[in-house]
């Protein structure tokens, strides 16, 4: 089944092309386009919460005219019994109501990063991640239950080319077995894991763990240094590469315990 690019989701969210009959008999897109109207219709609620100052742009435009008449029309009737002023203080009467103007657009807009930080792209890749997941938590149609790591290797092997690295096992941890996934247009390999905390995906790409709009996280004496986080929703996401392959844990879980589980990850085959 080819399922519908993040393009088409997308203009089906935003009204510009109709519903497509694809939509009705597959619940992986269905919950695709749930997940995009969830982040649209969170979009315009915090826009429509930023309101600027009634007054503020009357009071920018007042103290970017009254700066330039003061350039304009101040005069000096006896410049040789003042002294000049320095350069720094010249330069700070002339420009500092143009940089209290800049701050207060500033101070109203900032919040507004906080939404575009990550680029479309990467949101969508881990919204990708944490569908997932969440087929994972459902059932998927296809999956390879066995907790033989080496037979989820040959698995891997013949469906995808590569045998991806396991974790390291114990401490209530149990790998629960393996399926393929769709992922920004191709086919990748899932494997879940069994915790005492709750179940966690482990998504195999080839995409950097940038490319998907994660953050590099500081390095810690409780995980290993090569690790990136990301969220999605209610999702939370670690990310490790051996390699040129990508390890995403994903799961309702806090990024510690991610984190735990990808520092347990064994070499490459």
């Amino acid at each position: 089944m080819n399922h519908l690019s993040d393009q088409q989701l997308e203009d089906v969210c935003q009204g510009r092309t109709p519903r497509p009959a694809h939509l009705d008999g597959c619940p992986q897109c269905q919950s695709r386009l749930t997940q995009k109207q969830q982040i649209a219709e969170k979009l315009r609620s915090a826009f429509s919460s930023i309101k600027p100052p009634a007054a503020l742009a009357a009071s920018i435009r007042e103290q970017i005219a009254s700066a330039s008449a003061d350039q304009t029309d101040q005069t000096d009737p006896q410049p040789e019994r003042q002294l000049p002023l320095p350069p720094t203080t010249h330069i700070h009467n002339r420009f500092w109501p143009l940089m209290a103007a800049a701050a207060a657009i500033l101070i109203v807009f900032i919040p507004m990063s906080i939404y575009f930080s990550v680029s479309p792209q990467a949101t969508a890749a881990q919204e990708e991640l944490a569908g997932i997941h969440h087929q994972n938590l459902d059932g998927p149609a296809e999956f390879y239950n066995d907790a033989d790591p080496e037979k989820l290797a040959q698995y891997f092997k013949d469906k995808l080319g590569f045998s991806p690295a396991f974790p390291c096992t114990g401490n209530g941890m149990v790998i629960r077995g393996c399926c393929l996934a769709h992922f920004k247009g191709s086919i990748v390999g899932s494997y879940v894991v069994d915790t005492p905390k709750g179940i966690i995906s482990v998504i195999v790409v080839t995409d950097t763990p940038k490319s998907i709009g994660m953050t590099k996280m500081p390095p810690s004496a409780d995980h290993a240094e090569n690790l990136w986080k990301g969220s999605f929703a209610h999702c939370k996401m670690i990310t490790l590469t051996q390699g040129n392959l990508s390890y995403c844990a994903v799961a309702e879980l806090p990024h510690k315990y991610l984190a735990e589980l990808l520092s347990r990850l064994l070499p490459n085959p």
